[in-house]
C-alpha cells in the first residue's frame, strides 16, 4: 500500500485523459460467449502487494472458467480521480477497491452498490465474522457498501540490535518494545544517549514517518476529535489535538529524540540501522522482509497518551452500481472468494478483517501481523466525509508546519480548522443547491 496523497477534485484531469479512462472502462463485462462473464478489477496495488493479489486472481480464474477477472493496477495518487471519472461516465469497473474513508464520497455519488442483500443471500457471507468496528466502517445510512478485505493498522517497528546494545531488554536479555509512555520515553533516552561531536545523537530514538497518521494516532490517544459529532464543524484545534501535536514537536525540539522531518529520510534511516523506533503500518512489512541485514521486531502501538488508539485503514471490495444479474453474481462470487482467501492476501503484509481467520494457526504464525493485530480493538479510521482528501491535506500541512517549526501547534491547527470549515461551508451550500 502506498500513501494516499490524491486530490478529490477533477480539475487537474484533461478531457483527453477522461476520455481515455472511459475507453478503458468500457471494455469490461464482455461476454465472450454465453457461459463466460468478464470482470474488471481496479486497485492501487502497484507494489509487492500487487503481485500477491495477481496470484490470487490467477488462481480464481483457473478455478472459475465461467468468470474471468482482469486486474488493472494504478498508483493511489491518481487512482481515485480515475475511478471517479469512470463512475461519472457509468463505465466504472465491476469490482474495485475503496479505502474505508472514501466510501462516503463514492456512495453519495451513487457509484457503489449496497451489498447487504448479497451477504444475506444463498451465496452470502457471515457478516458476524467480520470485526464489528471494521464492518461499521463500510456502513452509510443503514446500508453497507463493500466487504472489508483487510485491516492495516499502525504499529511499531523497532531495531532489536540497538535495543540490546542500549539495554532495552527483558529479564532474558531480549529486546523489549515499550508499551507505555514511561517505557517509550525511557527507551528514547537510552537510544540517544551517545552523542556526535555536533551534539546530535549517534542513533535517533525515533523518526516521524507518515506525518498525518503519526500525529492523528497521538491525537486520538490524547482524546482528541477531528469534527463535531454532527460533522458541521471542524475540531482540529481542540485542546487535546494541540497537546498531542506539541508532544510530537517536543520530541524533536526539546528532547532531540527525533530529527526534524526536513533533514532526515525517516524510513530509510530505520532500514539503515540508524533509528530505534518507527511508527508505521503493517503494509511496510514487505520492505523489511527483503532486507537481510536488519534485525527488527514488530509490536502494537504503545499507549503514549491517556487512551489506547492506533490509526488503521481497510481495503474494501466494492461493486459498481447498475450491474445486470449475471455480472452481479459473477462479481459477488469473486468478492466472496477474495474474502475467503484473505490469509493468502494477508501473508504479504495485511491483517484479515474476519475474526475466524485471526484465530487460525496460520495467522498466529505470522509474527508481525499477529503483533499488530493486538491493536484491533482500539483502531480508528479517518473521518468518512465526502471532502476527505481536502481534510487530510489540511491536516498534513498543519503537522508539517508544526514539526518544521514554521508555526506553533496551536497556530497551525487553528489555520487548518479555519480552512476545513470553509470547505464544509462550500460543500453544504453545494449540497443544498437545487
Amino acid at each position: 500500500m502506498k500513501r494516499l496523497r490524491a486530490s478529490s477534485t477533477l480539475s487537474g484531469m484533461t478531457a483527453i485523459a477522461a476520455l481515455g479512462i472511459f475507453a478503458i472502462a468500457g471494455a469490461g463485462c464482455r461476454h465472450s460467449d454465453s457461459q463466460t462473464v468478464a470482470l474488471r478489477f481496479w486497485n492501487g496495488f502497484t507494489g509487492p502487494d500487487g503481485r500477491t493479489m495477481l496470484a490470487i486472481v490467477k488462481k480464481f480464474n483457473a478455478e472459475h472458467p465461467d468468470i474471468q477477472v482482469r486486474m488493472q493496477r494504478m498508483d493511489w495518487g491518481t487512482y481515485y480521480n480515475k475511478l471517479f471519472v469512470a463512475g461519472l461516465g457509468k463505465r466504472a469497473p465491476e469490482v474495485f477497491i475503496l479505502h474505508a474513508d472514501n466510501i462516503e464520497r463514492f456512495a453519495r455519488a451513487g457509484f457503489v452498490r449496497p451489498i447487504d442483500d448479497l451477504c444475506a443471500g444463498q451465496d452470502g457471507l457471515d457478516v458476524s465474522d467480520i470485526l464489528p468496528n471494521v464492518w461499521a466502517a463500510t456502513e452509510r445510512q443503514g446500508r453497507h457498501f463493500g466487504v472489508p478485505l483487510d485491516v492495516h493498522p499502525f504499529g511499531m517497528y523497532y531495531n532489536k540490535t540497538l535495543f540490546r546494545k542500549c539495554g532495552i531488554v527483558d529479564a532474558h536479555g531480549e529486546a523489549a518494545p515499550p508499551r507505555t509512555r514511561d517505557e517509550f520515553m525511557d527507551a528514547l533516552a537510552k537510544l540517544t544517549a551517545a552523542k556526535k561531536p555536533n551534539g546530535d545523537p549517534q542513533t535517533w530514538g525515533m523518526v516521524f514517518t507518515w506525518l498525518r497518521t503519526n500525529a492523528a494516532t497521538l491525537m486520538q490517544q490524547w482524546g482528541g476529535r477531528f469534527f463535531t459529532p454532527d460533522y458541521s464543524a471542524c475540531a482540529l484545534n481542540a485542546p487535546e489535538n494541540v497537546a498531542a501535536l506539541q508532544f510530537c514537536v517536543d520530541l524533536v525540539q526539546k528532547h532531540r529524540y527525533a530529527p526534524p522531518p526536513e533533514t532526515y529520510d525517516s524510513w530509510i534511516g530505520f532500514r539503515q540501522g540508524n533509528v530505534g523506533i518507527v511508527f508505521e503500518g503493517i503494509y511496510m512489512l514487505g520492505d523489511l522482509r527483503r532486507q537481510q541485514d536488519l534485525d527488527y521486531g514488530a509490536a502494537p502501538m504503545p499507549q503514549i497518551g491517556p487512551l489506547p488508539a492506533a490509526w488503521a485503514g481497510s481495503h474494501v471490495l466494492c461493486l459498481r452500481e447498475g450491474l445486470d444479474d449475471a455480472a452481479t453474481r459473477a462479481a459477488w462470487t469473486f468478492i466472496a472468494y477474495l474474502s475467503n482467501h484473505a490469509l493468502d492476501w494477508c501473508d504479504g503484509g495485511q491483517i484479515p478483517s474476519r475474526a475466524s481467520l485471526l484465530k487460525t494457526d496460520r495467522f498466529q504464525s505470522m509474527p508481525a501481523q499477529s503483533e499488530f493485530a493486538k491493536a484491533l480493538p482500539h483502531i480508528f479510521y479517518m473521518p468518512r466525509v465526502p471532502f476527505v482528501f481536502e481534510f487530510q491535506t489540511e491536516l498534513d500541512i498543519a503537522v508539517e508546519k508544526a514539526l518544521r517549526r514554521t508555526a506553533s501547534p496551536q497556530a497551525a491547527l487553528d489555520a487548518a480548522t479555519a480552512r476545513v470549515n470553509e470547505i464544509i461551508a462550500r460543500h453544504t451550500a453545494w449540497s443544498a443547491a437545487p
